[in-house]
Order: structure tokens, then sequence, then C-alpha cells
């Protein structure tokens, strides 16, 4: 990455800081004292968006991209067996619990929270603003019932839930293949599940919110990407920033074919852009761009 593009995401990442800083110094959740024989320790460890990294050096930008707040770590144990321990993160807003949770998917649904993953050993799920991550140092059918357990009963302390966020709503739903599509605001999280370029050409920022959605068109994938931005001029701004760095001699025509030989189009409405990526052919770009509807108003400020 070159020097001139690390200082326009540093510059990003100064506006998320600023975001992040105010949380709770006492857990907003409170853990059960004791699940299936394992105890929880008296002591627990909280972390927030600028000592993250003292906890969590090798992710500890992710969590930052989505605008966390705070992490309270808790320990449990319990003679001759693994110890557990719980990572509950409070995010700024659900549209980022869930962005976080939508990050990585492996596992199955353990139908805890709002959505769920569990695999080999780990727990994850998120519920209202909260996102929960439970671990073992080896699994057994034993810990991954106190597991489970555990998740339940820190999942039911949550008084509520919340909707998904909008643009996931509004996703068309024919032909997705995306168990939970990616919730982002930063090109760096953008650029890890499907990457379009070094530099910020769609002109993301905290106060934007994007989706990242895969649909099947026989053995071809295709992405449909969704961004919402503050203002109209702002999607303005993205529209030529993103058509002149991607689809150059195409970008008076909305569509282009790229260097894979597939298709790229794009269209904004109001406040709103759409992107559709690796069409197979030109109708089939322009039928998916079709199939985004939304109303006047969803798409104005």
């Amino acid at each position: 990455m070159s020097g001139g593009v690390e200082m326009r995401l540093a510059g990003i990442c100064l506006v998320w800081a600023v975001m992040g800083m105010a949380y709770a110094q006492t857990a907003p959740v409170s853990p059960p004292a004791e699940v299936n024989g394992w105890k929880l320790e008296a002591k627990h460890e909280t972390y927030n968006y600028d000592t993250i990294f003292d906890y969590i050096d090798g992710i500890g930008e992710v969590y930052r991209a989505y605008n966390m707040r705070a992490v309270w770590v808790f320990r449990y144990y319990r003679t001759d067996q693994p110890s557990l321990t719980v990572d509950l993160f409070e995010m700024a807003s659900p549209e980022d619990a869930y962005g976080i949770f939508s990050f990585e998917r492996d596992g199955e649904d353990a139908h805890i929270g709002q959505d769920s993953d569990y695999a080999v050993g780990m727990l994850r799920f998120w519920k209202e603003r909260f996102f929960v991550v439970i671990t073992a140092e080896r699994e057994s059918d034993e810990v991954r019932r106190a597991i489970l357990h555990l998740g339940r009963a820190i999942a039911d302390a949550v008084p509520r839930t919340a909707p998904l966020p909008h643009l996931v709503r509004v996703l068309p739903s024919k032909g997705i293949t995306s168990k939970a599509p990616l919730f982002f605001r930063h090109p760096m999280i953008l650029n890890r599940h499907f990457f379009v370029a070094d530099e910020n050409i769609l002109n993301l920022s905290p106060q934007a919110e994007g989706v990242l959605a895969t649909y099947g068109t026989g053995n071809a994938r295709m992405r449909l990407v969704l961004v919402r931005y503050p203002t109209e001029a702002e999607a303005a701004k993205a529209l030529q920033t993103f058509s002149e760095a991607y689809l150059r001699e195409g970008a008076r025509r909305g569509i282009a074919r790229t260097e894979n030989r597939r298709w790229t189009a794009v269209k904004r409405k109001g406040r709103l852009l759409v992107v559709v990526f690796d069409a197979p052919t030109r109708q089939q770009a322009q039928q998916m761009l079709s199939n985004v509807r939304l109303t006047d108003k969803e798409v104005q400020p």
C-alpha cells in the first residue's frame, strides 16, 4: 500500500477514533456467576477503542472500523476443564453489531441472540448493539453445552432486539447466496471481502452505510454493493470518483467490461449508490441494477 493511501485511510480511522471514545466503565450486561459447573472469575478486563490492540493485536482495526466502544473480558474456570472466555463488545449501534458479526461466518447457526454461529469451541452472536464471542481452550461435548448455555444466558440478559440494517432488508432476495450479507462503513472491510481498490474510491466514511451481497447465476457469482451516504452531494461525488477510477472509458455510460471480461455497472438514486460487479453479461448487470428498488423516502435526506 502506498504512503498516500495509508495517509488517507489514517484520516478515515481518526474520524472513527473520535466516534468510539465514549463508553461505560461498568459492563452493561452482567454474565451469570456460574454455568454448568464453570464459575466466573471475580475480576474482569476492560478495553476501549484506544486500548483494543493491547488485547487483540491482529484484528483490532476491524473492531475499530465498526465503531466499537468497549469490550469486557470475562473468564470462567472449572477444575479439570478448559477455561471459557467471554468477549462482550458494545458497539456504537446495532448496525455495527450486526456488521462485525457479518464480517466472518464459518460455523452453524446456534439460534442464539439475533443471529449466531458456532464452530470448534467458538460461539459468536449479536443482539441489539452487542456482539459476543465465547471461546474455549479446547472442545468437548460438555464444553460445547456450557458455551451454548452461557451464550443463551447472556443473550437473554440483553433486554431489546434491533432490526437488521436497512440496506440488508432491502436487498433483492432472488438468487442471493450470502448467509449474512456484509455490512460495512470502511474501505478496509469491503476490500477484505471483495477487493475494489487500494484507494477509497467509494468515499466511505463513518456516516456511510454499505452492504455487500453475493448472487448466483449458474456457475458465475455477481456482487452487489449498496452504499447510502449522509447527503446526495456525497453520493454524487462517490459516483464520480468510482466511475472514473473503475469504469474509466465507461464512466459516462455507467457500465463497462473489466479486465476479467465481466461487467460492472453503477447508478445513483438520491443518496444511494448501487454497484454491480462481475456480471457475466451486460444485460445481467443492468437487470441487477433494476432489481434494487427503493422509494424516494428511503434515499432522500
